[in-house]
């Protein structure tokens, strides 16, 4: 048996959700296919795009497999064909794309019935090779699609919310490499004052009730973090963070670190894009800066293409 699937690229945090909130996008996506082989292994070959390991151990959707593989006793494996067009290493989920496409691909393989909350459960597996930590973020809108909130403790719960139909997102990829998501994940303050929490709280609240009421507005007043993504900004790992929240503010667009970064999430009235775009590419091109520019749209989770 065979099967092709489409995993979507996901903006995690959203400015104050860190490890919380999550998105999934229209574009870019990565297409994984996968095939039952009778050994119990998993063969790894990325036929086109970005480059990323080939040895399951170290590749986030063959270390998802090889766990399924092992920790529910199936009868053989699986060959995963990668057409990877996430970049690694760009705030887009790109490891959780993977990771995801391959969980879907395994349970749809071998037939298990799994549901979609014990899917992110195995997909955030992979996250441990890309950045140490299982955080479901990113998994979780790669599952569900749209807009997800995501509560571990004291037990997991996932909810999801369809986002404003109005709702337009531009994605700009500045080119500078960050490091990896466990350097970005290092310079997270542990402690916070008192202050900044309330502000963070406040700011995720209207997030929430802006996508619930689909109020794009609410969305855009929601997306202001003074945590996580200022620190990431002084440890250089965001170019340009203050000027480019001020273009956001110029713009009437709500403006966010896109995950660990380095890309820029802008959320805008969807007839708005192209002009957003423009001052985007306009603005990091006057820094110095290439910067691929997605113009896209909130989108459904993992999908059997044919």
């Amino acid at each position: 048996m065979r099967l092709r699937v489409r995993a979507p690229a996901t903006s995690a945090n959203l400015g104050p959700g860190f490890d919380v909130f999550g998105l999934a996008l229209r574009e870019p996506y990565d297409v994984v296919e996968a095939e039952h082989i009778p050994d119990r292994r998993v063969e790894i070959e990325v036929l086109e795009g970005y480059r990323v390991p080939t040895k399951p151990e170290e590749n986030t959707g063959g270390y998802v497999a090889l766990r399924m593989i092992e920790g529910l006793g199936l009868s053989g494996g699986t060959r995963l064909r990668i057409w990877k067009r996430i970049k690694p290493g760009s705030g887009l989920g790109s490891s959780a794309a993977t990771a995801v496409a391959a969980a879907y691909a395994v349970n749809k393989l071998f037939d298990l019935g799994l549901g979609r909350e014990e899917l992110v459960k195995y997909a955030a597996l992979g996250e441990l090779v890309s950045a140490g930590v299982p955080h479901l973020d990113n998994v979780a809108p790669a599952i569900y699609g749209g807009f997800v909130i995501v509560c571990q403790e004291p037990e997991l719960r996932i909810y999801s919310i369809d986002p404003p139909p109005d709702l337009g997102v531009v994605v700009v990829l500045p080119d500078v490499e960050k490091g990896s998501t466990k350097r970005a994940r290092e310079v997270v303050p542990r402690e916070v004052p008192l202050r900044s929490l309330v502000h963070n709280v406040a700011r995720a609240t209207i997030l929430v009730a802006g996508m619930a009421l689909k109020n794009i507005n609410m969305v855009k007043k929601g997306m202001d973090d003074v945590v996580v993504e200022p620190a990431r900004a002084r440890a250089g790992i965001i170019p340009e963070y203050e000027e480019v929240k001020r273009l956001g503010e110029e713009l009437d667009a709500g403006i966010a670190v896109s995950g660990a970064g380095p890309a820029v999430i802008c959320v805008i009235e969807k007839d708005r894009r192209n002009l957003a775009a423009e001052a985007l590419e306009r603005f990091y091109a006057s820094r110095g800066y290439g910067a691929q520019v997605y113009v896209t749209e909130p989108g459904p989770g993992v999908t059997e293409i044919e």
